[in-house]
């Protein structure tokens, strides 16, 4: 970290000597002026962080060098404190009513001065932080999770004073986590997932929802599991990322270098803490957006619409690379009578039943949505009809055998089918695939339901 850069402008050269000294000492970098003209002259070659000013100079005195500062947009930002034998309230009004930040009195009290130099910085230190803060809620307020994971990384270091940290999210269960941006030296933590309960730490924050630290980590409780020789930092810190009562992730802060948190720091990190939430919370809010938008409700199969942006898709796949695509349509057999029997709440069930024995026969580069009603659309890539009626038959055999628990108790039912591929038939356009597979599932169910039917082959299983 670069040192703060204080500028002593006093034309007493024992002064100025004592306060270099003494300033370099407590880990200050230096410059001193012996006149007011020098001081203006070395803050527009070499910008100091503060100005430590005496106010009774022979040339300028401090009050007009802190106004010249003060009127300076470029200057402006530099911390001025007053050092003078000046003990006049009066005087001291003066001096802060043009802007300077503080006023000290000579003859100097050294640890009194040092104190109030280093509350200084540390307000200006916080002052970075917190516009970089501005900066960091804007960045990480994204519309997918590995920008937002990115943001995290290249920035979030900057923030703190810790040496490490680590952002977990966790799944809605809050069981599983996975790792989403560090700044930890080994590389093979990158992608990490973990259940709940192998970390003791983050699973008390998660389970407390609230904060937990040590400050001597080797030596807790929760370091009792771990391997002794990986976890050697001094003070680890825990925070859950939460909205209200839903849990999101944690944010882990951990180190050696600086001691442990005061609460200055550990107030900056809670609230950091608080901008992840929220941007995470977004994110969960947008993917939920995402889904609703492209599945259908009942059964989170893909919805009417997005099917046919799939099937335009992947009817132009099969066209560029000349490979088999098949459709495929079913439909369940005499689903009005399961309604008006048993009531729309069981043919929900039913529904939703056969939405989950179709994803379990198909693959995942395959597209399931229910197409309306009580039908449903697959999509097959790289798949003739051949290959797809063994699939349907596979489909219809295991619904055939199924009794599914409703609330009326159990329940049979069948599905009809429909095939269409783009091996035999020279179509120009999905939408003439999807029409022909529905000829197909007509086929099957006006001769007898239960059954598979290719188009144009009129044999049915």
């Amino acid at each position: 970290m670069k040192r703060p850069h204080i500028l002593i402008v006093d034309d007493k050269k024992d002064i100025r000597l004592t306060l270099e000294i003494t300033l370099r000492a407590d880990g200050y970098r230096v410059s001193c002026a012996a006149s007011g003209e020098i001081a203006l002259d070395m803050v527009n070659k070499d910008r100091p962080d503060l100005v430590l000013l005496d106010i009774m100079m022979p040339d300028l005195d401090g009050y007009e060098i802190c106004r010249r500062l003060k009127k300076n947009e470029k200057t402006r930002g530099i911390k001025v404190v007053f050092a003078s034998a000046m003990r006049k309230t009066k005087d001291k009004i003066e001096g802060l009513d043009i802007g300077a930040d503080d006023f000290i009195t000579k003859p100097f009290n050294i640890p009194e001065l040092l104190a109030k130099l280093r509350v200084h910085f540390r307000v200006m230190d916080y002052h970075r932080k917190f516009e970089k803060l501005v900066g960091f809620a804007h960045n990480i307020n994204v519309l997918d999770i590995d920008t937002m994971a990115q943001a995290i990384k290249n920035e979030l270091g900057e923030l703190i004073t810790a040496d490490r940290f680590s952002v977990f999210t966790t799944d809605k269960d809050g069981g599983h986590f996975r790792l989403i941006a560090h700044n930890h030296a080994e590389n093979e933590m990158d992608g990490l997932e973990m259940d709940f309960d192998k970390s003791p730490m983050m699973a008390e924050a998660l389970r407390r929802m609230e904060e937990v630290s040590e400050s001597d980590f080797p030596g807790s409780r929760f370091a009792a599991d771990v391997k002794r020789d990986k976890y050697t930092d001094d003070y680890a810190l825990c925070l859950p990322l939460q909205a209200g009562s839903e849990l999101l992730g944690v944010l882990n802060i951990n180190g050696n270098s600086n001691g442990f948190f005061d609460n200055l720091e550990f107030n900056f990190v809670a609230l950091i803490a608080e901008i992840l939430s929220a941007s995470l919370k977004n994110l969960r809010q947008l993917e939920l957006l995402r889904h609703l938008a492209i599945t259908d409700g009942l059964t989170s199969l893909l919805n009417h619409r997005v099917f046919h942006e799939r099937l335009s898709s992947e009817f132009d796949r099969s066209k560029r690379f000349k490979q088999p695509l098949s459709l495929m349509m079913a439909d369940i057999d005499y689903f009005k009578k399961v309604n008006d029997t048993y009531g729309h709440p069981v043919g929900d069930q039913i529904l939703k039943a056969i939405a989950g024995k179709l994803k379990a026969h198909l693959r995942t580069v395959d597209v399931v949505a229910r197409y309306g009603g009580e039908e449903y659309a697959m999509l097959l890539p790289q798949t003739d009809a051949n290959l797809a009626r063994a699939v349907a038959e596979r489909i219809r055999k295991d619904i055939e055998s199924e009794s599914f628990t409703t609330d009326k108790g159990k329940l049979k039912v069948t599905v009809s089918l429909g095939i269409c591929d783009t091996t035999a038939n020279n179509f120009d356009s999905g939408a003439r695939l999807l029409a022909k597979a529905d000829e197909a599932l007509y086929e099957a169910k006006n001769g007898g339901r239960n059954q598979t039917v290719i188009y144009n082959q009129k044999d049915s299983l």
